[in-house]
């Protein structure tokens, strides 16, 4: 039989929870591994015969795969600031400190100022490419990625006052 909408209901009302907590342990977006799991289960042609334990099974996987991605952009993100950090920080930073201050700061920022730092810096992006790709135009493209460098300039100034 397939799953249906009060199937989904009545077992997330059961699950969710707990679900939460399993992925929690593992990564730090958990809410998302939980409905990722339940948009599986939406999808499966019948209801597993447990689906609890059917729910823990892919909740952790997706779990362990949302940290391994972390992990792997973090690792990205500090090599790339080792090759350049004097975008950011003077010369007489070392370099493992600025990186890790550099993925502090980049925590900070906004998620779209985020994303025009990585799309600009890390992937090469001219501001007419990102005003395509991001739907809005070059000029905004630019303004807010100046904002974001400000923004960088002065939580890594922040973090080095703080030292």
């Amino acid at each position: 039989m397939p799953v249906s909408p009060q199937n989904l209901a009545a077992i997330w009302r059961e699950c969710a929870a707990g679900l939460g907590l399993l992925a929690r342990a593992r990564c730090d977006t958990p809410e998302d591994c939980v409905q990722e799991a339940f948009l599986k289960l939406a999808q499966q042609p019948t209801l597993p015969p447990n689906p609890r334990a059917w729910l823990v099974q892919v909740v952790r996987n997706l779990a362990i795969n949302s940290a391994r991605l972390r992990s792997r952009q973090i690792s990205r993100e500090e090599r790339y600031v080792r090759m350049r950090p004097e975008w950011f920080v003077s010369e007489s930073i070392d370099p493992t400190v600025a990186a890790k201050q550099l993925q502090q700061a980049l925590q900070k920022l906004e998620p779209e100022y985020r994303e025009l730092v990585v799309a600009h810096l890390w992937n090469g992006l001219t501001f007419r490419q990102i005003a395509e790709a991001f739907d809005i135009s070059p000029s905004k493209a630019h303004r807010d990625y100046m904002s974001a460098i400000e923004s960088l300039r002065s939580n890594i100034t922040t973090n080095e006052i703080e030292r």
